[in-house]
């Protein structure tokens, strides 16, 4: 667990070997693992009694690479922390960035620390190279800012863990290894990795979990889980170490505010010129339909008035027995002009209302007085008349 601290010195078997990056293997489908980074071989180191601290030689670009540690309760360092690091491990650099909090309101933070492989609290160790990375304070303790030792994301709760496990189990050893994944010659380790089992004091391997959901089985009945080196409120260039803050500004959050009503007004007036449009055509088409009706009405109005022409020179047929052959051919010619459109089983258009029907339809019935015949619908269109809606 890191904290801005002085180097210190503790007593300690330091073990300094060099370590060779090995390239990732087969990685099961629910692994957390990003099968593209490489990292040291993992492995717990032998059994042994006594307590023994491994920290891998740097590589050739300056990064540190491994750290392995296996002690007992008894052996954790009991000097107080110091409160300073000086050592700056390649890729470092520092940024003052803006997160939202829980309530909405920002605030700021430092996105990255100095971070231990292996934590001071079971090594002792404080500005030693080879055991420091640039770890995103997220990674670090959990939280963008303070922390949070309950986040499984984060190398603090299995520090937690592992530190209560030794109480737990004073005459067992814990053997914990951390190894930074790299992707190629990148400064920056885009993962780290956590492996851990313990020792009965006869030298037995012991399984340890500590009730996290990224816990997978590794090498040698170790524990082994990966965490991401990354923070929601920065895009980190993995290759020098630089990064950018993803929150925006007050002044770009304004215009994007801005931005977005003006597109939800621009919608809701496209919206409503296209309601008016629609309902202009619903008028449209309501009036025609009235005309049309109109129409229909005003022919049947001729016919009731024809009709009654007839009623009344067929009455005048019956008193005039003398003209009653005359008034006969009078009544058949006005019942000719009377003769419904239907019968015909044509393409009728209605002069009046220039509408035409096809049999079936609600007015193809009319007064054969404004009835227009047509062969097809093609002809009747190309005649300036429209196809009734009913």
């Amino acid at each position: 667990m890191l904290k801005l601290l002085k180097k210190v010195t503790i007593s300690a078997v330091l073990v300094v070997t060099t370590s060779t990056i090995y390239p990732a293997l087969g990685v099961a489908a629910d692994s957390y693992r990003n099968d593209k980074l490489s990292g040291a071989e993992q492995h717990p180191l032998n059994f042994k009694n006594e307590k023994q601290l491994v920290l891998a030689d740097q590589d050739s670009q300056k990064r540190a690479v491994d750290a392995h540690i296996q002690l007992n309760y008894a052996e954790e360092p009991t000097a107080k922390q110091a409160t300073k690091l000086n050592y700056n491990p390649v890729g470092w650099h520092n940024y003052k960035f803006k997160y939202k909090k829980a309530n909405a309101s920002i605030g700021k933070s430092w996105l990255f620390n100095r971070g231990h492989l292996i934590g001071y609290q079971f090594s002792g160790l404080n500005d030693e190279a080879k055991n420091l990375v640039p770890e995103t304070a997220y990674l670090n303790t959990g939280a963008l800012k303070k922390s949070n030792a309950s986040n499984k994301k984060a190398m603090l709760y299995y520090e937690r863990g592992l530190t209560k496990w030794l109480k737990q189990h004073k005459s067992s050893r814990l053997d914990y290894q951390v190894t930074p994944m790299y992707s190629g010659n990148e400064l920056l380790p885009r993962q780290i990795r956590l492996s851990y089992v313990g020792y009965s004091s006869s030298g037995e391997k012991v399984k340890i979990s500590l009730k996290s959901y990224r816990e997978e089985d590794g090498n040698d009945s170790a524990t082994v889980v990966y965490l991401n080196n990354d923070s929601s409120n920065a895009i980190i260039n993995y290759a020098d170490g630089t990064a950018k803050n993803t929150l925006h500004k007050k002044a770009d959050l304004a215009a994007q505010n801005e931005a977005a009503e003006e597109a939800s007004s621009a919608a809701a007036s496209s919206s409503a010129r296209a309601s008016s449009e629609a309902a202009s055509s619903a008028q449209a088409s309501s009036e025609a339909e009235q005309s049309s009706i109109a129409a229909a009405q005003k022919a049947a109005s001729e016919a009731s008035a024809s009709q009654a022409a007839a009623e009344s020179s067929q009455a005048a047929a019956n008193s005039a027995a003398a003209s009653s052959a005359q008034a006969q051919a009078a009544q058949n010619q006005s019942a000719a002009t009377q003769t419904y459109t239907g019968e015909s089983q044509q393409i009728i258009g209605n002069s009046k209302s220039h509408i035409y029907h096809v049999p079936g339809q609600a007015g193809y019935y009319m007064n054969s007085s404004n009835a227009v015949y047509f062969n097809s619908e093609a002809e009747a269109q190309a005649a300036g008349y429209r196809k009734s809606l009913r």
